[in-house]
């Protein structure tokens, strides 16, 4: 009898953290995304109802804004990601030439633009067309599994620490591999109990199950 216990012990403890996982990814909104297999995963989404007044304000203030974009690749049954990409753009209007510049930072490119609307600003940090976020080689063995990809929108994240570790990353040759870096972490941890820090806004929402081609 105390060996059975044990034994239903154990095994209730190995399923106690599917429970938790399984109702912290019910708990973070499903949000319609497309996403292609080929030498990369590449996710395409929008984020555009994160600008709302408040933002709009913020943007249109003349001082500097931080917009960020976390995506990470998680195995379905899986808390740590298998992968992670960002986008980081730092907004200033310009109050004489009536102009956004834009900042904008990916694993692929640094480059300085000018915004002429809010709505360009909107189609360079918040709407994602073709964003790569897994490589081959960050999804090797992943093969007929199922997956999903969970995103992390914030404006002006409190801890600027946080924003230069993150422009730090993306300036990496290999940005997406799981080195350490402080803003990796499980899914519950970014995505529930929120230890990653805060910010002045913050919109989560993850994607639908995909498989894995072979």
């Amino acid at each position: 009898m105390r060996q059975l216990c044990q034994r239903c012990l154990v095994l209730w403890l190995c399923w106690l953290p599917a429970i938790g996982l399984a109702q912290a990814q019910a708990n973070v909104p499903l949000r319609p995304m497309t996403v292609s297999f080929a030498s990369a995963a590449v996710l395409s989404f929008s984020a555009r109802e994160f600008l709302d007044n408040g933002v709009e304000k913020k943007l249109q203030s003349g001082l500097p804004q931080t917009l960020t974009t976390r995506v990470y690749a998680y195995d379905e049954h899986g808390r740590e990601p298998l992968s992670i990409t960002a986008v980081s753009c730092r907004v200033v209007y310009d109050l004489w030439e009536g102009v956004y510049r834009v900042e904008r930072q990916t694993e692929q490119s640094d480059r300085t633009l000018t915004a002429k609307t809010i709505d360009n600003v909107v189609q360079l940090c918040l709407d994602m067309p073709k964003l790569g976020v897994s490589s081959t080689t960050a999804l090797r063995g992943e093969s007929g599994k199922r997956i999903y990809f969970g995103v992390i929108v914030e404006l002006n994240p409190m801890s600027q620490d946080t924003v230069q570790r993150i422009r730090r990353w993306l300036a990496q040759p290999n940005g997406n591999q799981l080195d350490g870096n402080a803003f990796f972490g499980s899914f519950v941890s970014i995505f529930v109990t929120r230890k990653m820090g805060n910010a002045e806004k913050t919109l989560t929402f993850r994607s639908e199950l995909f498989s894995v081609p072979p």
